[in-house]
Parts: C-alpha cells; sequence; structure tokens
C-alpha cells in the first residue's frame, strides 16, 4: 500500500494548527495516527496536508475542576488508563478504555482523535456521550461548547466544521454508579456492541438510571424505555431482563460484514442486563 502524496506541518502552537486548518479546506489534524494513517494507506482518504498537532503542548494537558475534568485532545488512551482522577472520578471510562484496541494503539491514540473520527464501534464516543461531555472546539477567531448530544451525527461524522480543531472535552463528574459491558469479534476489535448503565439506588429501589447503547447503530443511542422501567423499582434479575428487552425493542441497529442488526439487538438486551446485574451486585 502506497500513500498518497501530502505536505505536513507540525505547528507549535494552536494558533498556528488553527490557521494551517482553516487556509487549507482538504488539510487534516494528526493526532495519534492510528485510524487517519491507515485510511490514508488504504487511499480511502488524500488529505491535501497533515497538521500534526504533536507538538502543542496545551493539547496534552488535563485539569480536574470540583466538579469536571477537562480532557486534553491530544492526551492518548494510555495516559487516561493510567489517571488516578479518571479512575476515581470517571470510573466508566476507566473501565470501557480498558477495552480500546491493544496497548500499542493505546500508547499512539489520543482521546480527541477517537472522538473525532467517531467510529461507530468505538468506546470513547460512547462514554462521553453516557456522561454528557462536551466538546471544545475552536477555530480561527472562534470558539464553540457542543454537547455530545449534538455533536455525532453518524458514522464518521461529527459537527466539526471546516477549519475547527477539537481542543479538549468537559465530562461532569456524577454520583451515578457505572457499569459497562462489550462484545467483540475478537479482544481489541470494534465493538459489535456495547452498553454503559449508571445507576443510583435509595433505599433498595432505582432513584435514577442512565442506559447508553454504542456499536449498534452511526451514533451512541440512548435507551429511554429502559431507564424508565428502572427508575422506582427494586433492581432484581427480572427487572434487569425486562430493561435490556426495552433497549433493544424498536432500536434501529445496523447490518455490516461483522453482524446483521437483529444479532445487534440480541446483544444489546444481553449487555444491559448484564450491566444491571453487576450494579445490582456491587460488582465493579
Amino acid at each position: 500500500m502506497k500513500f498518497p502524496a501530502f505536505a505536513y506541518a507540525a505547528p507549535e502552537t494552536l494558533d498556528e494548527a488553527v490557521d494551517l486548518l482553516a487556509d487549507d479546506p482538504d488539510a487534516r489534524p494528526l493526532a495519534g495516527g492510528q485510524s487517519l494513517m491507515p485510511i490514508m494507506a488504504l487511499r480511502l482518504a488524500a488529505p491535501t496536508m497533515l497538521v500534526d498537532l504533536d507538538r502543542i503542548g496545551t493539547l496534552k494537558s488535563s485539569v480536574a475542576g470540583e466538579n469536571s475534568l477537562r480532557i486534553g485532545a491530544m492526551v492518548t488512551h494510555a495516559e487516561n488508563a493510567r489517571s488516578l482522577d479518571i479512575s476515581s472520578r470517571l470510573p466508566l471510562m476507566s473501565e470501557a478504555l480498558r477495552h480500546v484496541a491493544h496497548q500499542a494503539v493505546r500508547n499512539r491514540g489520543t482521546f480527541g482523535g477517537s472522538l473525532a473520527h467517531a467510529d461507530a464501534g468505538a468506546e470513547m464516543p460512547l462514554v462521553v456521550a453516557a456522561l454528557d461531555g462536551t466538546m471544545l472546539l475552536r477555530g480561527k477567531g472562534s470558539e464553540r461548547a457542543v454537547p455530545a448530544s449534538d455533536f455525532f451525527l453518524g458514522h464518521y461524522t461529527t459537527a466539526i466544521e471546516p477549519g475547527e480543531l477539537l481542543v479538549a472535552i468537559d465530562i461532569p463528574t456524577n454520583d451515578l454508579q457505572w457499569a459497562f459491558e462489550e462484545v467483540a469479534r475478537r479482544n481489541g476489535y470494534l465493538a459489535l456492541a456495547m452498553a454503559a448503565v449508571g445507576l443510583c439506588v435509595e433505599d433498595g429501589r432505582c432513584a435514577e438510571a442512565r442506559v447508553m447503547l454504542g456499536g449498534v447503530s452511526d451514533r451512541p443511542v440512548r435507551a429511554a424505555a429502559a431507564e424508565a422501567h428502572l427508575v422506582g423499582r427494586a433492581v432484581d434479575e427480572a427487572v434487569a431482563r425486562e430493561a435490556g428487552r426495552l433497549a433493544a425493542s424498536g432500536l434501529e441497529a445496523r447490518s455490516d460484514t461483522n453482524a446483521d442488526a437483529a444479532y445487534r439487538r440480541s446483544l444489546v438486551a444481553v449487555l444491559v442486563r448484564r450491566a444491571i446485574m453487576r450494579l445490582s451486585k456491587g460488582e465493579r
């Protein structure tokens, strides 16, 4: 496989990077390169210029606020996996990171790169959507914040406009207990289906629930019917099974060469039930 011809730039400041992207609509940012480079090698993308973000230190830092974490777009998956702030305050993200590809990919792949790539089978878009994260975008002379619910528009499609760069992600912390479940053909492969379930149980009954699905559609999907079923009930096997059924019922799942829609819906029912039962038993 031979790469198409492209120019290369390695700016040292965020302003320089934004200027380069704004001046050339066919330029693309290079973060970890774990998705873009294989796509280019297959000639599925041919950007005129790669703008390497590796020298921009401001994109590699994370800041812990009182009720949120701000994670730089160029922080690698491996760095996030080692973060004590993430393991203690965003346990869903910490658990899901163990499923991201393989260690070599996690060492180079970046948080922001995964979100901007928006592969439907990737874990980080689901995590950010489940936790109500907000993407911070920077353009030439402009800045804006886009909630995850408006950011992921489809498979490989986001709200990032030409000339804009994802610079950081704000993720609020919450008091829910979380569980993450996934099925993939092999360890490290993109998911066929994923479920992120968050519960708050008070006096033996579910007071709050969040159920998000990934890998089954072209973007993360919220299972509102499953959440409504859980709230107000004591969580047991029957309740968990019905929540799984409701999560899968009517779901517009996708079919591809890896799995058809019916199989993905069947996985969703199992994964949601499994996550709920883990939480009911205090398993993490």
